[in-house]
């Protein structure tokens, strides 16, 4: 209970103040009063001193009660203080009205006697701290609703309603540019993959808190779910402060951070879009915002992207190529052909390539491939195309005196399956093939992020006697760690760089002749791709890069005119000593 309560009584009328100070006095409860007649200096008071409750005249001259209460409330000092007002008459509304301003009590001058007074001032405090609790847990239910758990920004839910509320205030002044980003970690998979879930949430609470440090106030800053987050900001002049927000935030993920002893790197893709250019609502500016940060996570060296008009035509042709893989039956819609490698004009092997002669959409790999890594169905056409290589070329394939081998690409999405070595190896034992009839080619993609599983994949395949080839070899990433650190056997010089050796250039030629002599010294096979001329077959012989692949010899090939074209009698030569 309460020992004393500071109360403060505000009324213009002397006697009416003296009327209920008397009637303080005479009740059993110990009060601290301190009376004032005029509002401004009944606010003053509040500034100076905390006070449990405030005795509120109705009518007064300058202004009424309701309108001082209201005034008082917003007063920073004002706080735990119950509002208890009193008038010579009252109605049921003007009761009404003074609950609803946020007094805890209305009372009648006529009616007070002190133990009413006190009763009503007891219960006015009590009344107040129920509401306190009350709204207290409004408000926890309320960042419950609102905040993210774990890293305590806000979360989608407030996100989208403060958007729109800016949104709004944008349609008042057309001038003004409001920017919406989404931003996605990289590889932030990989990072709980290899380091523990444990390890990735904390990542994303540190994330969080750099993020914090370079964002300002007007700045709306929110987690969506997983690794990705939004921001918006409103009142912008240009395009070109809104990508300044944008490079902060990428700027803020530079450095590594120390998580559990391990020194994790961060980036990110960041998507933008702009009010009112990309769109008047929040669906359409989240929509255009998304598929921009789709676009970056695809770029490899510019992470902020602006979204653009052209983009969503792009997402819905992907869509449709999605649409028509889901529904595509493997064994009647799609088929390999087969592109020779060749050694001095002799037919060593052949590379199988996957076509899709039915599609409606495209049938261009360049273009279905990568939606089908994208949205996991790579794993299966991949290792359909495992098995139609193996079932078309098992006559070539079983003969131990055979040489003839059969390189068959390998999607970076593959090999980060755990089980991905021991289904080919078990491939090739129910085929009764051998393993040096076999080559699998992976690009550096497959490499980049030292995937555990990975590695792995490819240590059994070289173990159990599968050769691996590097591929596009030139292009991207191309780095030497990747050829010291992993089991591979050849390395396919991309038709880039044989194309430029063909021209004048004689930097091309250095780049070639250099290439192809660290390779050799290394001890590895060497494939030159996309030799489309005698010039520049010519060259790579001189550089004793005698492994060759392109239209010069072949184009790719269904299944019967390779077997017209190799005969085992005198194309078939011994290409692995």
């Amino acid at each position: 209970m309460y020992n004393q309560l500071n109360v403060l009584i505000v009324d213009d009328d002397d006697i009416e103040r003296a009327s209920l100070k008397r009637a303080l006095s005479n009740a059993d409860f110990n009060y601290n009063i301190v009376e004032e007649s005029e509002p401004n200096k009944a606010l003053q008071q509040l500034t100076y001193q905390n006070f449990d409750v405030v005795l509120l005249d109705y009518l007064m001259p300058a202004v009424n009660g309701i309108e001082l209460m209201l005034k008082l409330k917003k007063s920073p000092f004002v706080c735990e203080t119950a509002f208890i007002m009193v008038s010579n008459y009252a109605d049921d509304e003007l009761i009404l009205d003074a609950i609803n301003a946020g007094a805890q009590d209305f009372v009648l001058k006529e009616d007070i006697t002190p133990s009413q007074l006190k009763r009503s001032i007891l219960q006015a405090k009590k009344r107040y701290e129920l509401e306190q609790e009350l709204y207290d847990s409004y408000q926890k239910v309320k960042s419950m609703a609102e905040r993210d758990s774990l890293t305590g920004l806000y979360n989608r839910y407030h996100f989208e309603e403060s958007l729109l509320q800016r949104i709004k205030a944008g349609l008042r002044h057309p001038s003004e540019i409001i920017v919406v980003m989404l931003l996605d970690l990289d590889k932030f998979k990989h990072i709980n993959d290899t380091y523990g879930h444990n390890v990735g949430d904390q990542l994303l609470v540190e994330v969080a808190k750099r993020f914090k440090k370079v964002f300002r106030s007007n700045e709306l800053f929110a987690r969506l779910g997983g690794d990705e987050f939004a921001f918006a900001c409103g009142q912008l002049k240009s395009l070109v402060e809104a990508k300044q927000i944008g490079n902060r935030l990428l700027e803020a993920l530079a450095e590594p951070f120390m998580i559990d002893d391990h020194l994790v790197h961060s980036s990110a893709s960041v998507g933008m879009a702009l009010f009112p250019l990309n769109g008047d609502t929040q669906t359409e500016l989240m929509k255009c915002a998304d598929i921009a940060m789709y676009r970056a996570k695809q770029n490899v060296h510019e992470k902020l992207c602006v979204y653009e008009d052209n983009m969503q035509a792009e997402i819905l042709f992907k869509y449709k190529i999605e649409t028509e893989l889901r529904r595509a039956s493997f064994a009647q819609d799609f088929e390999l052909h087969y592109q020779p490698i060749v050694k001095q004009g002799q037919i060593m092997g052949a590379e199988a390539l996957v076509r899709w002669p039915k599609a409606n959409v495209t049938q261009r790999p360049d273009q279905f491939i990568p939606v089908a890594e994208e949205c996991g169905l790579i794993q299966k056409l991949g290792l359909w195309v495992f098995d139609k290589a193996l079932e078309e070329l098992a006559t070539y394939l079983q003969s131990p005196a055979s040489e003839f081998y059969v390189s068959i690409n390998v999607s970076p999405c593959q090999l980060t399956e755990a089980g991905f070595a021991k289904a080919i190896i078990n491939r090739l034992k129910q085929k009764k093939i051998l393993a040096k009839n076999i080559t699998i080619e992976i690009t550096e993609t497959a490499l980049l992020n030292d995937n555990t599983a990975t590695l792995e994949n490819l240590e059994a395949l070289y173990e159990y006697g599968i050769k691996i080839a590097l591929d596009d070899f030139g292009t991207g990433y191309s780095s030497l760690s990747h050829l010291l650190k992993c089991p591979i056997h050849t390395v396919k010089i991309d038709r880039s760089i044989i194309d430029d050796s063909g021209s004048q250039h004689s930097m091309s030629k250095a780049m070639l002749a250099g290439v192809a002599s660290m390779l050799q010294k290394l001890n590895m096979r060497v494939v030159a791709e996309g030799i489309e001329s005698a010039e520049q077959a010519d060259y790579c012989q001189q550089l004793h890069i005698h492994y060759h692949q392109g239209y010069f010899y072949y184009k790719p090939m269904p299944l019967a005119s390779l077997t017209k074209l190799v005969s085992r009698s005198d194309q078939i030569s011994s290409a692995y000593s």
